[in-house]
């Protein structure tokens, strides 16, 4: 659902883009790595497919422990979630821009952050119910 969010926004935003998109940040903010548009995309669902393969197999080998299942999938949710939320913010501060003076401010990491531990929650509570 991630890279379902991530190619809806990319394709939303995709007419703003100036030419580079931010794809890297410093530890401060600030852009220090920039990609063509079609790349960007490329790389954010790599990213996707990443996660996918790290937490798949676990997820498909804990079969016996329900619980070690639902924290897996809860995890994977909310990994996925807070992963689309930062992408689509990153690529919101590189819209309208020339490739200069993009910052991604405190603020939205903490965003991206409470938004997969939201889902973490509302996964969790929804899991036990069912469980």
């Amino acid at each position: 659902m991630g890279a379902i969010g991530t190619t809806v926004a990319f394709l939303l935003f995709r007419s703003s883009f100036a030419g580079q998109v931010a794809t890297h940040f410093t530890l401060e903010g600030n852009a220090n790595g920039f990609s063509s548009p079609g790349a960007t995309l490329g790389q954010y669902l790599l990213i996707f497919l990443i996660e996918t393969i790290g937490i798949g197999p676990a997820l498909l080998s804990a079969k016996t422990a329900v619980t070690t299942v639902r924290a897996l999938g809860v995890f994977a949710w909310a990994l996925a979630s807070a992963t689309a939320c930062l992408f689509v913010l990153a690529m919101w501060v590189s819209t309208g821009t020339e490739g200069r003076d993009i910052q991604l401010s405190t603020q939205q990491v903490v965003i991206a952050v409470t938004v997969g531990l939201a889902v973490a929650v509302a996964g969790w509570l929804i899991s036990r119910e069912r469980a």
